[in-house]
C-alpha cells in the first residue's frame, strides 16, 4: 500500500466513502443516541475528528475516534471531518494509544523499578485480577535487580519467589508487559586448535560466548578457565571432554558449544 496525498490533511469526507473498522464495538445504543443529538444541534460539525488511513484513492478505513463515526451514522449525516493519517500499523498504533483506545504495553527488558512498581500496583488494584494480594514494590524490586537483556519469557520471574506464579498470574503480565529479544551476537571469532592455541586466543572465544551467554557460557568465569585450559597438558587429548574435569563449570553440554570454536 503506498502513501497518497492527503496524508496530514483534516478533510470533509462522505461517509459512505469511509469504512468501519473491524475492531472497534460502539457503546449503548442510547449513548451513540444522545450525541447524535447533540451533533444535529450543532449543524452536524463533528469538533472531533475521526482518523482515517486512505485505503485506496477515494476510499479511506476509520482508524480510530471510532465513536465519531458512530454518532455520525445514526446521526444521518453525509459527510463528517476526518484527520487522514499514515497506513503504517506503527500509525495506527500511535493513533489508537493516543485515543485511548488502546492501552500500551511496557518493555520489561528495560522498564525501570519504579514503572514496574506502577504497572503492578494498577493491575494488583483492580477487582478479580489474578495478581491481588501480590506485594507490588517486593516484585519490582526483584525483576528489577535481575539482567533481563536475555529473557526470552516471563518464566524467570518465578523463580525470584516473589509472589507471582506460573499460571494465571504469570500470563497476566503478557497483558501490559513485552520483552523486546536480545540483538544477536557479533560473528565468532574462528574455531582454533585448542591445543596450539595461545592464552589470548583462548579468552578471546570463552569471552564470546559468555559475554552473549551463548550455550550457558554467561555463568562460567573466561580468565579463570582460559588460566586452566592453556596450563594443562594436553597433547593426549582426543576430545575436548578433559575440560568437564576441570571443575570450572563446563559440562557436557557446554562442550558442544565449544566444539563451534575450538578443534584439536
Amino acid at each position: 500500500m503506498t502513501d497518497f496525498d492527503n496524508v496530514g490533511q483534516l478533510m470533509c469526507l462522505p461517509l459512505d466513502t469511509i469504512l468501519p473498522s473491524d475492531y472497534y464495538s460502539a457503546p449503548s445504543e442510547y449513548i451513540v443516541a444522545a450525541a447524535a443529538e447533540a451533533l444535529l444541534k450543532t449543524d452536524g460539525h463533528n469538533w472531533i475528528p475521526l482518523i482515517v488511513e486512505e485505503a485506496e484513492d477515494y476510499a479511506y478505513r476509520a482508524i480510530t475516534n471510532h465513536f465519531v463515526y458512530a454518532v455520525a451514522a445514526h446521526a444521518g449525516l453525509e459527510e463528517l471531518w476526518c484527520l487522514v493519517i499514515k497506513s503504517s500499523p506503527q500509525d495506527t498504533e500511535q493513533a489508537r494509544i493516543l485515543a485511548g483506545e488502546f492501552t500500551p504495553k511496557v518493555n520489561l527488558t528495560t522498564a525501570s523499578r519504579d514503572t514496574i512498581k506502577s504497572v503492578l500496583k494498577d493491575l494488583v488494584s483492580q477487582p478479580g485480577n489474578p495478581l491481588k494480594g501480590v506485594d507490588a514494590t517486593i516484585s519490582a524490586s526483584k525483576i528489577a535487580a535481575e539482567d533481563r537483556s536475555a529473557w526470552q519469557n516471563f518464566t524467570p520471574i518465578v523463580k525470584l519467589k516473589c509472589g507471582i506464579t506460573k499460571g494465571k498470574k504469570l500470563d497476566e503480565l503478557a497483558t501490559v508487559f513485552y520483552l523486546s529479544p536480545p540483538p544477536p551476537p557479533p560473528e565468532p571469532p574462528a574455531p582454533i586448535s585448542i591445543k596450539q592455541a595461545l592464552r589470548e586466543e583462548i579468552f578471546e572465544r570463552l569471552e564470546y560466548l559468555a559475554t552473549h551467554k551463548i550455550g550457558g557460557f554467561g555463568t562460567i568465569n573466561p580468565e579463570k578457565v582460559s588460566d586452566l585450559i592453556v596450563s594443562a597438558s594436553k597433547s593426549k587429548w582426543k576430545s575436548l571432554t578433559p575440560i568437564t574435569k576441570m571443575d570450572c563449570g563446563i559440562d557436557t553440554a557446554k562442550v558442544k558449544t565449544l566444539k563451534t570454536l575450538f578443534t584439536l
